[in-house]
């Protein structure tokens, strides 16, 4: 299967590929290992080297929770979704995600795909899977892959202490604001550029050794965006956040990844977010 972009396409995402990009230079095959016989763990970044960039990446926690990015043909931005995947005897990988379709208009939905993933793993190294994506006219991506680690990011370690602090999102900061205690507590407001709510949630650890931090939030007191009929009302959305550095290149910014459903379709939050 054959991909390509348009310069123009790049630059309408290229802040959602920042950091995976900045991710995706180095492979490293360190961090912990299990000892013999137990199944090797998924986690890590991951993405296909020969696909250009990475057209399509995964970020695997360590409990098999997957976000997933996939930039298909003619799509005006990259794809989010999130799944999980298992490893069981001999290292065969199954799982399966649910993807967003391209978000153009709204009056220009593609459907959300559905999407399987089966193959074998070698632990914080190589990810050789099949990856299936299909709406109710049928199979648009089958592709074959031999995936890579990058533990460059993922080999961070990760606290709720570290987490803790006041976040804005830079490039539109009215609206954008998180509050993130110690224990977890995440309070603020979220703007999508034209829909504000606030929002309510936690964030958790799913293991110290490793980057990834769980989260997850509800909107309320929703002002919805005057052009788009989307209504956000106590939508509830989950993923990851990691800390990846800043859009703008200061220290202490996390990577927010987040999925969840607005009515019978799939939504995605990709956010880097500054430390105040």
């Amino acid at each position: 299967m054959s991909h390509r972009h348009s310069s123009q396409n790049r630059m309408r995402h290229i802040f959602f590929c920042a950091s995976l990009i900045a991710c995706l230079t180095a492979c490293d095959s360190g961090g912990k290992s299990n000892g013999p016989g137990e199944p090797q763990s998924p986690g890590g970044f991951w993405g296909d080297p020969d696909a250009g960039g990475g057209l399509l990446s995964f970020w695997i926690a360590e409990n098999g929770d997957l976000q997933a990015q996939l930039s298909l043909d003619g799509a005006f931005l990259p794809s989010h979704g999130a799944g999980t995947i298992s490893v069981a005897e001999d290292n065969v990988v199954s799982g399966s995600f649910e993807l967003a379709g391209d978000r153009l208009l709204p009056t220009q939905l593609s459907e959300d795909l559905g999407c399987s993933v089966s193959g074998t793993v070698l632990e914080r190294q190589t990810l050789s899977i099949d990856v299936i994506c299909a709406d109710s006219n049928g199979v648009v991506y089958d592709e074959t892959l031999a995936m890579m680690y990058d533990g460059s990011i993922y080999e961070r370690n990760s606290s709720l202490d570290a987490i803790a602090g006041d976040y804005t999102f830079t490039f539109i900061p009215s609206g954008n604001f998180l509050a993130i205690s110690d224990d977890g507590t995440i309070t603020g407001s979220y703007n999508n550029g034209g829909a504000q709510c606030l929002v309510n949630g936690t964030a958790a650890i799913i293991d110290a050794d490793y980057t990834l931090l769980d989260i997850s939030w509800t909107m309320s007191s929703c002002i919805d965006h005057p052009f788009l009929n989307i209504d956000y009302e106590g939508v509830q959305v989950s993923g990851f956040a990691m800390e990846v550095g800043s859009p703008t290149g200061a220290p202490g910014g996390y990577l927010f990844i987040l999925t969840g459903r607005v009515g019978d379709r799939v939504f995605s939050i990709s956010v880097g977010y500054d430390r105040i």
